[in-house]
């Protein structure tokens, strides 16, 4: 582990001086800038407090806090992120999980465009918008698909994350529609994509 690294980004996620970590950790200030210095790596004991401070709620970076929040939706939402030049997720809340379109799905699996009759143009769209990039504000999409007998519609908004790091996400919420509003919203729309630029 970069412990000089490690220490200043889990400071700056939980808003601590080093004064204020070095408390929680039960250690010294001085102690915690020779860590930050380089000087010296944490004697095992404060290298398990360090740890176990990381994965606290207070000390999550703005990612994992979103993917959090995600995982407990009941609303059919996720992550993605852009892995090899395909679209992966990197996050499904509890709703979509439990919905029989996505059930097959995991975090991690890529985005299948075999869904959808119009998938694979949807997510090339998706990869070429520039919305992994921040490029665009959100992007709104139109879909459908079935399972078994059961035609579904959908109306997906996908809306770029930056996180502590620098890497970018998108945060997809989806919500069922009727046959009738998909089609109104198509017509309107004039189309099933539609980009909302920044500025």
């Amino acid at each position: 582990m970069n412990w000089p690294l490690e220490l200043r980004a889990l400071r700056s996620r939980a808003g601590l001086t080093q004064r204020g970590l070095a408390e929680l950790l039960d250690t010294t200030q001085p102690h915690i800038s020779r860590i930050e210095a380089g000087q010296i790596a944490p004697h095992e004991d404060l290298a398990q407090r360090i740890r176990q401070f990381q994965n606290a709620p207070q000390s999550r970076g703005v990612l994992a806090s979103i993917a959090a929040s995600v995982r407990q939706n009941p609303h059919i939402a996720c992550l993605i992120r852009p892995d090899a030049g395909e679209i992966r997720y990197d996050t499904l809340s509890a709703g979509m999980r439990n919905h029989p379109l996505f059930q097959p799905d995991q975090e991690g699996d890529r985005i299948r465009p075999e869904v959808s009759p119009r998938g694979r143009d949807l997510i090339l769209r998706l990869k070429e918008s520039g919305i992994f990039d921040g490029k665009v504000e959100a992007i709104e999409t139109l879909w459908d698909t079935w399972v078994g007998d059961t035609p579904y519609y959908w109306h997906s908004t996908h809306t770029p994350i930056q996180t502590d790091r620098g890497e970018r996400v998108v945060h997809c919420a989806l919500r069922p529609l009727s046959e009738a509003d998909h089609a109104r919203m198509s017509e309107e729309w004039g189309g099933q994509y539609r980009v909302l630029s920044l500025g």
